[in-house]
């Protein structure tokens, strides 16, 4: 049988759902244009999901939209658009560890 070769391969420890509840105040978080903020997949939301290879990067909000956000993101010399919802996203404290609640 041939392998699969879809956006969500090699990706079962990326994607698994971590046992730590997040509640809903991540999504309460307002961004402005120029905000720093870390790509974190949420698992259980499919819909606008990253690639995987961004997992953990840092990027710019670009653009804030009613329910979306447009991140550039630096990967290699290449800078990257990500037009993601608000769940696969959390805020970027200067390195800082981010208290989940």
């Amino acid at each position: 049988m041939p392998s699969s070769h879809g956006t969500r391969r090699k990706s079962r420890s990326v994607l698994t759902k971590r046992n730590v509840s997040r509640g809903i105040s991540y999504l309460l978080t307002e961004y402005n244009v120029g905000d720093k903020v870390i790509i974190d997949i949420d698992p259980s939301e499919h819909s606008t999901t990253p690639h995987r290879r961004f997992q953990g990067k840092v990027g710019d909000v670009m653009e804030v939209g009613r329910r979306i956000l447009k991140v550039a993101v630096l990967f290699g010399s290449k800078q990257k658009i990500l037009q993601t919802r608000l769940n696969h996203i959390k805020p970027f404290n200067g390195g800082k560890s981010v208290k989940s609640d």
